[in-house]
């Protein structure tokens, strides 16, 4: 082979060997650059609640946020107290045995915006924690009990407005329609009124065994609400029952006393009022009353 020949193979395997060299450093950089502006993220749904934003102790301000009424204590429950509500917590259902808090006219004002994602419970132990996943592909859709506009007035309780504690599993079409008809019908009373009422609601079981979907979401059949008002002379009470499921009807339709609402759940709502006047608004169930 001419000497002139061997140069030139030598020639273009160096130019290859160069050219993959070149590539090969390039790619290293790209890698680097991605590396550092791209980094990656924990998808894990209980680390998604930014750190500034994890659940602090209740402070009760009388004028905006005032101490919510309870039930009498329920055997193996976890009270949990947040900015905006507090939550007698159920291990086994992971859920809400209810969720309580006082609804202000302030607190329905601000500029505090629904969160764009829910957030699971970091304070409780994962076996007993509702879990986003347990919602994914489920048919249910995650229905607040403390609604998010009765949390505009403060950015920590609007965030917790959405931790899976203060969730239950509604149909689309309640969560959407005659529930959240309920929930803007409280804001207008208080706005109207200049007044507190005093609220209290959560899942109803009836079905035996309780349903399931996912295996880990307990479906509840219906959901209550009750409320109270306490101005002086004027003090009133009033509660409502509806079916978790796809129908629709009037307010009117869901109404019952207080005391109905006791007896169907097996809870003492209201327990710390003078007993005299928790036994007059309990057994109250006229929605003209509040009109």
């Amino acid at each position: 082979m001419k000497s002139t020949t061997k140069a030139k193979i030598w020639f273009a395997v160096g130019a290859v060997i160069v050219v993959v060299g070149i590539a090969a450093a390039v790619n290293a950089v790209t890698e680097k650059v991605e590396t550092l502006s791209m980094p990656t993220l924990s998808i894990e749904p209980s680390d998604m609640m930014p750190a500034e934003l994890t659940p602090r102790k209740a402070q009760y301000d009388k004028r905006i946020n005032p101490e919510p009424l309870t039930a009498a204590p329920i055997q193996g429950e976890r009270i949990i107290k947040r900015s905006g509500y507090t939550c007698s917590y159920n291990n086994e259902r992971r859920q809400a045995n209810y969720v309580a808090w006082a609804l202000t006219k302030a607190r329905t004002y601000g500029e505090n915006k629904r969160e764009p994602q829910f957030y699971e419970d970091p304070t409780i132990e994962t076996e007993y924690r509702a879990l986003l996943s347990d919602y994914y592909n489920s048919g249910m859709s995650r229905g607040h009990m403390c609604p998010a506009a009765d949390n505009k007035w403060d950015t920590q309780a609007m965030a917790e407005s959405f931790m899976l504690t203060n969730i239950c599993p509604q149909t689309y079409t309640l969560n959407g329609e005659d529930w959240e008809h309920l929930e803007s019908f409280c804001r207008r009373y208080v706005r109207k009124n200049h007044t507190v009422l005093h609220i209290i609601c959560g899942p109803i079981y009836t079905s035996d065994p309780a349903r399931r979907r996912r295996r880990r979401l307990y479906v509840p059949d219906k959901f209550f609400k009750t409320i109270v008002c306490l101005d002086k002379g004027d003090e009133r009470g009033i509660g409502f029952i509806y079916d978790n499921n796809e129908e629709m009807h009037p307010m009117s339709y869901y109404v019952r006393s207080i005391d109905q609402v006791e007896k169907l759940t097996g809870l003492d709502l209201y327990n710390k009022l003078d007993k005299k006047l928790q036994q007059r608004i309990e057994s109250q169930a006229k929605l003209s009353d509040w009109e």
